[in-house]
């Protein structure tokens, strides 16, 4: 057993439960994804720029790891303008 999987599991969960969701970049404009970040995430405008920034640079980025549940509704916001997401 990895030390990663020991972890989850002394909190009560497992590697498998845990999911990313991904931000694709897209055509939309600069501020209408850092807006739909912050209203999906709570995150603070920097934090949500640098989302923002490595997406549009390297094709993706992380938006957020955690459980199915609370990627879903966050997913379903960041949709709410079309933007290009996928859970992994």
């Amino acid at each position: 057993m990895s030390t990663k999987e020991k972890l989850f599991e002394d909190f009560g969960g497992t590697v498998e439960e845990m999911r990313k969701l991904i931000l694709f970049n897209s055509s939309h404009t600069w501020d209408e994804v850092i807006e739909q970040l912050m209203k999906a995430t709570g995150y603070d405008p920097v934090h949500c720029e640098q989302i923002a920034m490595i997406a549009h640079t390297k094709g993706k980025a992380v938006v957020k790891s955690g459980d199915v549940d609370e990627l879903s509704h966050i997913n379903f916001i960041l949709k709410e303008i079309n933007l290009v997401t996928t859970i992994e």
